[in-house]
């Protein structure tokens, strides 16, 4: 019973410190107050009398009035957090503390000898002053200084956190697209998903199990990111088979084990690593995933007669700076090269490659890190004043991935295309955050500040514009392309020397080879350039 009460006492006096550690100036502002308080009440009561008190009499009730407001002022925010509503908290607590302090010195008023004594009626003219002159700095504060944090206060934390209307922010109408092709392509037949527990996996999952397949098999290597995929796909009330499956795409043996044993008609590979950042930190691990990943769940639907394969790829591939770009290009000519040797054969598997911009509301994005830095009061992190990105929506992006299938299997298409998303006009990345600061019911430059971080390594102020040689087609928002392609078997030979370079973790040798791989690849960071003659050596 001691050590419990012991174990309280010592939380609540760490608390009262760590309160008075953050609030000194507030602290000693209410302490003057409140001494100004005491002292007015005297002259009020006694007049012409104040002259008789003695002088000690004066400072030792001065000092036992200050003690007690201490004792109160470090234990407030403790009573005052007990209010359900934070604002009735605290306009209560200064009448609640004045009165705290006045219970406290009242029955002084009976102990004391007469020598040291003050009228009795003090305290109760003293009551009246202090919440008087305590009201003072606060209001002060919230017409001149205070405009910011008043205004944050008074937005409840589920405010800020209400859920952001994508199309709104994007100032963007939805499309709308017949289902009836797709649905056609996928219903009763089985599907696989690479990167099931991403963004785009996990909606691509989603949209298709509206599409009654027969079978739907959703591989990720992420433990929780697969968890979370299966709890968010149950609450369909699935009628179908379906099944969630541990695997590395960059393990060559697990993915063919796995599309062997399943036998999908149709795979979305959408597991890839997309930060920026983290991609060219570890090109290793980029490499690996994004190329030799996807070059082993390519392999295996071409030996499996998969009918298609289609790849989420990026727009950061056009004109890359980044290692990120540069092993999703390489991914891209891989499928590519597959395509124009699977077409000249007659049920030969069908490669896709979908290109897209930002997904906003993904989790790389900058819309969960916006409203993460909202909740907290700010500020909000951008790179540059000028940064300007293309954005598409989560449903739209799934919507046109699906929807690229039946551009995939059309006859006579041209082999080695890629599909371009028309992501419509690109946002500045400022105006976009004002309009999440907004939509939280703050302002923007008073409620939350900016900070510009500047361009981290592989970001691009902005982002490449089109191409110019992109083609309609015969669905609204997809564009069509043949970008250059290499030669197959010269492409699995160099990503068999290139995923020897990545086990032995030689960064250098690395970014060599991406770059005579990916010739538009330019890296300010690599001080050497690959020759022509190197490059031609490699063919040859």
């Amino acid at each position: 019973m001691i050590s419990f009460y012991l174990k309280k006492i010592k939380s609540l006096s760490a608390k009262t410190l760590h309160t008075a550690s953050l609030n000194q100036f507030g602290f000693i502002q209410d302490l003057f107050f409140l001494v100004m308080s005491f002292q007015i009440s005297l002259l009020l009561r006694l007049g012409d009398d104040f002259s008789q008190i003695s002088t000690y009499a004066v400072l030792f009730n001065t000092l036992l009035y200050v003690l007690f407001g201490s004792a109160v002022f470090l234990t407030k925010p403790l009573y005052k957090d007990l209010w359900m509503v934070s604002f009735i908290g605290e306009k209560a607590s200064i009448p609640l503390s004045v009165t705290y302090i006045t219970l406290l010195y009242l029955p002084v008023t009976f102990v004391l000898p007469p020598d040291l004594s003050l009228p009795r009626s003090v305290p109760l003219i003293s009551w009246f002053i202090a919440i008087v002159f305590l009201q003072i700095p606060r209001i002060l504060y919230e017409r001149c200084l205070g405009k910011k944090e008043i205004r944050q206060k008074n937005v409840s934390k589920s405010e800020r956190k209400k859920a952001i209307d994508i199309n709104c922010l994007l100032d963007k109408k939805a499309i709308p697209f017949d289902r009836k092709p797709i649905q056609n392509l996928l219903t009763g037949k089985r599907i696989l998903i690479t990167g099931a527990g991403g963004t785009i996996g996990r909606e691509l999952a989603r949209q298709i199990a509206d599409l009654s397949p027969a079978h739907l098999c959703l591989i990720d290597h992420s433990e929780y990111l697969l968890y979370m995929a299966e709890l968010e796909l149950k609450e369909h009330h699935l009628k179908f088979p379906y099944e969630y499956v541990l695997g590395d795409v960059s393990c060559r043996e697990r993915i063919r084990h796995i599309i062997a044993s399943f036998k999908p008609d149709f795979v979305f590979h959408a597991a890839a690593l997309k930060h920026i950042f983290f991609a060219e930190e570890n090109p290793s691990q980029a490499v690996l995933t994004n190329v030799i990943g996807t070059q082993n769940v390519a392999d295996a639907c071409r030996d499996f007669n998969v009918s298609a394969m289609i790849l989420a790829s990026t727009n950061e591939v056009m004109s890359p700076i980044n290692v990120m770009g540069a092993t999703k290009r390489l991914a891209e000519c891989y499928c590519q090269a597959l395509d124009i040797l699977e077409r000249k054969k007659p049920n030969g598997t069908r490669f896709g490659i979908v290109r897209f911009g930002n997904v906003l509301g993904s989790s790389g994005s900058v819309v969960p890190l916006f409203q993460r830095q909202i909740e907290k009061g700010g500020p909000l992190t951008i790179t540059h004043p000028d940064s300007m990105r293309y954005f598409i929506s989560i449903a739209e992006t799934a919507e046109l991935i699906l929807q690229s299938v039946v551009l995939i299997l059309k006859a006579g298409g041209s082999s080695g295309r890629v599909f371009v998303l028309d992501m419509g006009d690109p946002i500045k990345i400022i105006d976009l955050a004002k309009k999440m600061v907004m939509h939280a019911g703050l302002q923007p430059d008073i409620d939350i500040e900016f900070k510009f971080t500047g361009l981290r390594p592989g970001e691009k102020l902005l982002e490449d514009p089109l191409p110019d040689n992109l083609l309609s087609s015969e669905i609204p928002s997809i564009l069509t392309t043949v970008p250059r392609t290499m030669d197959h078997g010269f492409l699995g030979r160099a990503l068999h020397e290139l995923e020897g370079v990545v086990k032995d973790q030689d960064k250098r040798s690395i970014l060599r080879l991406l770059h005579a791989l990916v010739p538009e690849f330019k890296k300010h960071e690599i001080d050497e350039d690959v020759s022509s003659n190197e490059i031609k050596n490699k063919r040859n």
